[in-house]
């Protein structure tokens, strides 16, 4: 896999008793609040190489707006599709479904991500038909969209190459990032209808040092 350039540097490329009772305990619990603020913001300190640094908001197939960096704490295979794609999209899905099995153990400490890339068409009620057509665990995967810019910044992270054509079709490559709980990439699955024994062994690994 490339070594990845720092995303800053990426995207400038492309793109009285009782009351003393009172103060004492209001200063234990501000005390305690500040220890717990500065152990989270410890926890979520992120690297120059993380997706999770990007600002932008996206909107799951729930409804729900969030940010990237909601996903830190697990790791997280990311892919990029379109629902109206009948030919490549389906195989990256039982691609990722594959890779599903052979972490199943791992269930509760692994997710899957599905950007869209035609948001004019995959609203997020769109993107919640299809994951029911598909049969995708909701509590596992999560189907995301934005606006053209969000996703097309996001690609280019992912390096993701994709272009529509006038009758509606994308012709895009194929694939399959693994992030690291701090969304860093760690790992990429090229292509499609791969061997999934690397893939699941590099989110094996990645687990063991969490």
């Amino acid at each position: 896999m490339k070594r990845l350039l720092p995303l800053s540097l990426i995207l400038g490329l492309a793109l009285s008793s009782s009351c003393n009772q009172t103060e004492t305990v209001n200063a234990n619990a501000a005390h305690d609040a500040s220890e717990k603020t500065e152990q989270m913001s410890a926890a979520t300190e992120l690297s120059d190489m993380s997706l999770y640094q990007l600002e932008s908001e996206w909107e799951t197939e729930q409804g729900q707006t969030i940010a990237l960096a909601d996903l830190q704490g697990k790791v997280q295979l990311v892919a990029m599709m379109y629902t109206n794609c009948t030919y490549t999209c389906p195989r990256i899905v039982a691609d990722l479904k594959r890779i599903e099995e052979g972490i199943e153990k791992y269930k509760n400490d692994v997710g899957i991500v599905l950007v869209t890339m035609d948001p004019a068409n995959d609203t997020p009620e769109k993107l919640k038909a299809f994951a029911q057509e598909n049969k995708l665990d909701e509590n596992r995967w999560k189907l995301l969209t934005s606006n053209d810019d969000n996703i097309q910044e996001l690609a280019v992270l992912l390096n993701m190459k994709y272009k529509k054509s006038l009758n509606g079709d994308i012709a895009h490559s194929n694939i399959i990032s693994v992030l690291n709980a701090q969304g860093e990439i760690i790992y990429q699955q090229e292509g499609l209808g791969k061997d999934p024994d690397e893939t699941v062994k590099s989110i094996e690994a990645q687990l063991q040092n969490m």
